[in-house]
C-alpha cells in the first residue's frame, strides 16, 4: 500500500489533505466547548454549518492537495526516467532492485531479471550519426514499455543496455519473456535513414533468485549480466539464462 500511495502522489496528497481539514470542523468544536457548549448541542443547532465546514473543507484542502501531488509527482517523473526512452533511469532501478527483493523475500516468492544489450549499436553510430541511433534507443524504449506486463519495471541502465524486473517470476518465465523481446526488437530496433530501414538485434541474460541469503540483489544482477555478455559471445541475437551460461 505505501509503494502504491509513493507512485501516486495525487491521490496521496488529496486524502493528506483531507484528513488535515477535518481539524477545522474539529477546532470550532472545541472552541465551543471551551465556552460551555456541548459539542453534540452546537452541531444539532447548525448542522448545515458543521457539514459546510466539513465537506467544504475538506474538498478545498483535497483539490489543493491533488494539483500540488500532480505537480510534485511530474517534478520526480523527471528525475527517475530516462529522457530520450522514457524509460526508469538506471538510479530508479538499482534502488527498485532492492525493494522488489526485499518485498519478495518477505512473502517468499521469486524474482527473476532480464538484462539486454542492443548488438553492434555503435556501427549505428558511427555509419549514421547519433541523431540515428537515439531514433534506435526511442524505438526500443516505446517497444518495451508496451512489452511490459503488470508490475514488471523496465529502464534503460546504460548507452544501449536495458533491464526487465520481474516480481514474482521464475527463470523459466524471464527466459520466456526475453525471447518474446527478442523478437519484438528485431521488428522495433531501427532507424530510417535515407528512406532505409537499418535494424539492430539484441542479446539477452536471465537469471532469478526465490532462496535469500546476502546480497541477492547483487548476485541477480551480476548473474543476469554474465548470462547476457555469454549470449553476446555465442553469436548474439539469442536468450541465454545462468544456468546455460554456466555451462558454455
Amino acid at each position: 500500500m505505501k509503494w502504491w500511495l509513493n507512485r501516486h502522489l495525487s491521490i496521496t496528497r488529496a486524502l493528506q489533505g483531507g484528513l488535515l481539514a477535518i481539524g477545522a470542523p474539529l477546532g470550532w468544536l472545541l472552541i465551543l466547548a471551551v465556552d460551555g457548549q456541548p459539542p453534540e448541542t452546537a452541531i444539532r443547532a447548525t448542522p448545515g454549518l458543521f457539514a459546510y465546514m466539513l465537506f467544504g473543507t475538506m474538498s478545498v484542502f483535497a483539490g489543493f492537495g491533488w494539483i500540488m501531488g500532480g505537480h510534485e509527482q511530474a517534478e520526480r517523473d523527471r528525475g527517475l526516467h530516462d529522457g530520450l526512452t522514457g524509460l526508469y533511469n538506471a538510479e530508479f532501478f538499482h534502488i527498485a532492485l532492492g525493494n522488489v527483493v526485499s518485498a519478495m523475500r518477505r512473502h517468499e516468492q521469486p524474482v527473476a531479471l532480464v538484462i539486454f544489450d542492443l548488438d553492434h549499436f555503435k556501427r549505428i553510430n558511427d555509419s549514421f550519426g547519433h541523431a540515428a541511433g537515439d531514433e534506435v534507443l526511442r524505438h526500443v524504449g516505446h517497444a518495451v514499455a508496451d512489452a511490459a506486463r503488470g508490475d514488471e519495471i523496465v529502464a534503460r541502465i546504460g548507452g544501449e543496455e536495458f533491464a526487465l524486473l520481474m516480481p514474482g517470476s521464475t527463470l523459466q518465465a524471464a527466459e520466456t519473456a526475453a525471447e518474446r523481446l527478442r523478437q519484438i526488437m528485431a521488428q522495433s530496433a531501427y532507424c530510417v535513414v535515407d528512406g532505409e530501414r537499418h535494424s539492430v538485434t539484441a542479446s539477452f541474460g536471465c537469471a532469478a533468485r526465490q532462496q535469500w541469503a546476502e546480497a541477492v540483489g547483487e548476485s541477480l544482477f551480476n548473474a543476469a549480466d554474465q548470462a547476457m555478455y555469454a549470449a553476446k559471445q555465442a553469436g548474439r541475437n539469442r536468450v541465454l539464462t545462468e544456468d546455460h551460461a554456466a555451462l558454455s
